[in-house]
């Protein structure tokens, strides 16, 4: 059997580092290239000690394409992965991209949230927002996926199934609270994520102003077909990876709890990534894995669902390597973890 042959542009951060640590275990792919600019001509091992590969970083060439892929994963700052999609756009490879270039459908709205030009216009029409578990159809059957962020995972897995089935009331708004471990903030060097300065402690930052606020209400739209507001406060807490999103919304009318229940198993009992508990999810039940834990509770008409992911991994390159799956017919969850490491 011939091996999928990849490439990962991005690979000396935390995301394009977890890629390349859950594409070692997957027995269908061969990475033959891995591209991390700052790091350039090091061992993988010497920026990641943990990792056991004998190869050394490279850069992506700025003008052409690496010519023996048949996918490049990019792992990349906003307006960057654009550029490099545009080199591929006359070849036969995929683009799976964890950055933000192609999660919009319009330009214009990447350049409203951005702040920046769109690198790459021409190649939206190609993209698709690559939430897995809701857009499996059509990402089969297209070139260029675009992996959502983490926060917009968490809270779209626990707030798809009550929108699809019209159970929000009209008008209301969606607050969504977002808890994410340090290494969503990068492997850069900020004040912010200094030891001294993040643990024991937490705070939030960019209240009702982060980038991945547009990106939720944008998936909702294009995903279930409607409007919705969300006010979206995220916050930096002191672990290392994890992501718990806790949403609150009101119902249209007033529910059973069990009822509620039935719509969420409605969508995902036979969801081999999914974990549907009764109890509040934590992070260490996910840690490490490709899973989703979700729980809600129903009071009157007044909703509330938590989600919990692994940041790195669902939240990143996980659904990375789900999608590549979906694109080639594979079993889905194929080389993913689904049980975590505890404690």
């Amino acid at each position: 059997m011939s091996m999928l042959k990849v490439g990962i542009a991005g690979a000396s951060g935390y995301g394009g580092g977890e890629l390349l640590r859950l594409l070692l275990f997957h027995p269908k792919v061969q990475v033959v290239h891995l591209a991390g600019d700052n790091r350039a001509g090091e061992l993988v091992e010497s920026v990641f000690p943990h990792l056991p590969f004998s190869s050394r970083m490279e850069k992506h060439p700025i003008d052409e394409p690496w010519k023996d892929i048949d996918i490049l994963f990019t792992a990349l700052p906003a307006g960057e992965s654009g550029k490099l999609a545009r080199l591929y756009r006359d070849r036969d490879v995929h683009i799976i991209d964890l950055g933000p270039d192609f999660r919009f459908r319009s330009h214009q709205r990447f350049s409203e949230v951005y702040k920046m030009p769109h690198p790459y216009p021409e190649g939206l029409s190609e993209a698709t927002y690559s939430l897995v578990e809701w857009n499996r159809k059509t990402i089969k059957n297209s070139r260029i996926l675009a992996c959502p962020g983490c926060y917009p995972t968490g809270t779209l897995m626990g707030l798809l199934p009550f929108v699809r089935e019209g159970l929000l009331k009209k008008g209301s708004h969606i607050f969504v609270d977002g808890k994410s471990g340090v290494s969503g903030a990068g492997r850069g060097l900020t004040l912010d994520t200094h030891f001294s300065e993040i643990a024991e402690s937490m705070k939030s930052y960019r209240p009702f102003s982060h980038r991945h606020g547009p990106e939720m209400e944008e998936a909702i739209e294009c995903l279930a077909g409607s409007r919705m507001e969300i006010l979206f406060v995220p916050h930096l807490i002191p672990v290392n990876r994890g992501l718990l999103s806790s949403l609150y919304f009101t119902l249209e009318k007033e529910w059973k709890e069990e009822d509620v229940w039935k719509v969420m198993k409605k969508y995902y009992q036979n969801e081999k990534g999914v974990c549907l508990t009764e109890k509040p999810p934590s992070t260490t039940m996910v840690r490490g894995t490709n899973r989703t834990a979700i729980s809600l509770r129903v009071n009157g008409s007044a909703a509330f669902v938590e989600t919990a992911i692994d940041n790195l991994v669902k939240g990143a390159a996980g659904q990375a390597i789900q999608s590549m799956n979906v694109i080639q017919g594979w079993e889905e969850m194929e080389g993913l973890p689904t049980i975590g490491a505890f404690p």
